[in-house]
């Protein structure tokens, strides 16, 4: 009768064990049959909707005892020079089989692709793994964020940049296309992290959004009214994404996008000639600058009426 390797029964229990941490975390998960690399592919879910990202996952499984030093994953430089190149987030688990649990590393920042490319560090790599990076329940929803965050702030630089093509070529049908690609896209996300509130196939800015932006907006110190409701925005929509995606941060792509998309919906011609009133209350002393107000240096009389 044939033996089975202990290496596949180790391989198998730990794609197990981390095929059901992603489960847990209400992701749909397929195990790969044609291994290039990764062992599962990771379809994220947010709040019982698919997104389009998706995440592939490699998974070492391990039966050393972990309590001492975390074992290194040995991996061909081809290999991560592929993974580095892959447009979705790739993910490496090492798995302990005995006390189920596990660590991740994103394999992508840890090389340079220059490097990986000319051959620098031979043609074997090792990925270390550190004990504080854990790899459980928080950190798939973590990385189910980083991954909707990347796909998202990717598809909006696709988008304008097919934008800004259309105009310099003067391409009406085009410059609609790309336009409706980056609208829908930075809807999406905006839902996601809570600026919008979905109403009747729409939606609204979110009340929370909403205070944020006026908070920040009562703390700058811009001269242009424009500056300043424009910048107040910008920080709220970072403050949004902050708080609610797993801790991760916002490349600045998409976060001009939302407030290039949305700032007219908060701050229309009229609330913007009310803040100009509002600010020459309040400042006695200021004078008036072409498209807002500019501010005094003395912003005390602000300080106790604000």
């Amino acid at each position: 009768m044939p033996n089975r390797p202990v290496q596949h029964r180790i391989a198998s229990l730990a794609v197990a064990g981390v095929r059901q941490v992603w489960n847990r975390g209400g992701h749909a998960v397929d195990e790969i049959q044609e291994d290039y690399g990764e062992d599962l592919l990771v379809q994220i879910c947010l709040n019982g909707r698919m997104d389009p990202a998706r995440i592939w996952v490699q998974v070492k499984g391990t039966e050393r005892d972990t309590n001492k030093k975390l074992p290194t994953v040995s991996v061909s430089s081809d290999q991560v020079l592929r993974w580095a190149r892959t447009a979705d987030l790739v993910v490496v688990v090492l798995w302990d089989v005995n006390t189920e649990q596990g660590w991740f590393i994103l394999p992508q920042d840890q090389f340079d692709q220059a490097d990986l490319a000319s051959g620098v560090g031979g043609s074997k790599l090792n990925l270390k793994f550190s004990r504080e990076v854990k790899f459980d329940i928080d950190a798939v929803e973590h990385l189910a964020w980083a991954a909707r965050i990347e796909h998202a702030n990717r598809t909006a630089v696709y988008a304008r940049a097919g934008i800004s093509e259309a105009v310099e070529m003067n391409l009406d049908a085009n410059k609609h296309f790309y336009k409706g690609i980056l609208v829908s896209t930075v809807f999406d996300f905006a839902v996601s992290v809570r600026i919008i509130t979905p109403v009747d196939g729409g939606g609204c800015l979110s009340e929370e959004f909403t205070l944020l932006v006026w908070e920040h907006f009562k703390n700058q110190d811009a001269t242009l009214i424009e500056e300043a409701t424009g910048r107040a925005m910008m920080l709220a929509v970072f403050q949004m994404i902050a708080d609610h995606s797993a801790g991760n941060g916002a490349p600045l792509g998409i976060v001009k996008e939302i407030c290039e998309v949305f700032y007219s919906l908060l701050f229309s011609s009229e609330l913007l000639a009310i803040l100009t009133k509002y600010t020459e209350k309040y400042y006695p002393k200021g004078r008036q600058a072409k498209g807002g107000y500019i501010y005094p240096d003395d912003r005390s009389a602000h300080s106790d009426r604000a």
